[in-house]
């Protein structure tokens, strides 16, 4: 298969994966806390690779190497936790709209803390690409007064996007000389440990509904999909992109949120806005 094919189709299903979350999380709510939920999946995630990892010479890691993962993982804990936090106020629809503000915050930070600069064509591939991400939503949204008012979950979830993009640019600056593999069992294995002590003061274990069958399902899902699938991926396609091309991908988020929310019917009506988000990405992605 060609490299480029094969790297798109990647992409495409770690966007997919990942919007899946947008979801998925939502449904969790009701069995967990945000903080218990995000400590379980990190430690399933952990428990998961472990033999892999083992069975791979058990790779170790130097101090300053775990330190850098701890910071990498640490900020990913922050946005699962705003995630689920958000989720609490807002709907799925609401955190996708926020999340297209993702690759532009992206685009600054790494201005700022690695000296990546984007030319014209790649930001005017960014403005539109945020421009048709919002369409689509629009687009799939009854009542646009939702969209519109913000609120306490809105601001918690900007924060988290924020959080999500430093995770992006320190693996790319830090683990990408790992496998992905390796990469992904430490993040989580350090997610872990980081998040457990939260969990057991914090956590709201005493209303954690564990004999739900539901419950687990969903968990099971998050772990093996939204975040063993989608930390995978992302680490192995960080290897070959920059980390501004990896999450303008993001802008194709919302047409798959609302094709799992509402079904063939709602993504054909966002047709138009995806073929302008195709046209974003390609102007973003054309530019060394």
């Amino acid at each position: 298969m060609n490299h480029t094919l094969a790297q798109s189709i990647l992409l495409l299903m770690w966007v997919g994966l990942l919007s899946s979350s947008f979801v998925v999380s939502g449904k969790v709510l009701p069995y967990a806390s945000p903080i218990a939920a995000t400590c379980l999946r990190f430690i399933l995630t952990s428990l998961c690779l472990a033999p892999l990892i083992w069975r791979s010479c058990n790779v170790k890691l130097t101090a300053k190497q775990i330190g850098q993962y701890a910071l990498i993982s640490g900020f990913l804990v922050l946005f699962f936790v705003g995630l689920f936090e958000s989720l609490k106020t807002i709907t799925a629809e609401k955190t996708a709209v926020i999340y297209t503000l993702l690759p532009l915050i992206s685009v600054l930070l790494s201005f700022m803390f690695m000296g990546i600069k984007t030319c014209t064509s790649q930001l005017l591939g960014f403005l539109i690409g945020t421009a048709s991400a919002i369409w689509m939503l629009i687009n799939g949204q009854n009542n646009l007064q939702d969209l519109s008012n913000w609120q306490y979950g809105d601001s918690i979830f900007l924060a988290a996007c924020f959080c999500l993009a430093i995770h992006v640019l320190l693996i790319k600056k830090w683990a990408t000389k790992q496998s992905a593999l390796t990469s992904t069992f430490y993040i989580a294995l350090l997610g872990s440990l980081l998040l457990f002590p939260i969990m057991l003061f914090y956590g709201d274990l005493a209303h954690l509904v564990w004999q739900s069958h539901t419950f687990w399902i969903w968990l099971i899902y998050l772990t093996l999909f939204t975040t063993l699938g989608t930390f995978f991926l992302q680490q192995h396609l960080l290897k070959k992109v920059s980390p501004n091309a990896f999450l303008a991908m993001t802008y194709l988020v919302p047409a798959f949120v609302l094709f799992f929310q509402g079904g063939l019917s709602q993504f054909i009506l966002s047709i138009p806005a995806v073929l302008v988000a195709f046209f974003a990405l390609y102007l973003i992605t054309r530019a060394p």
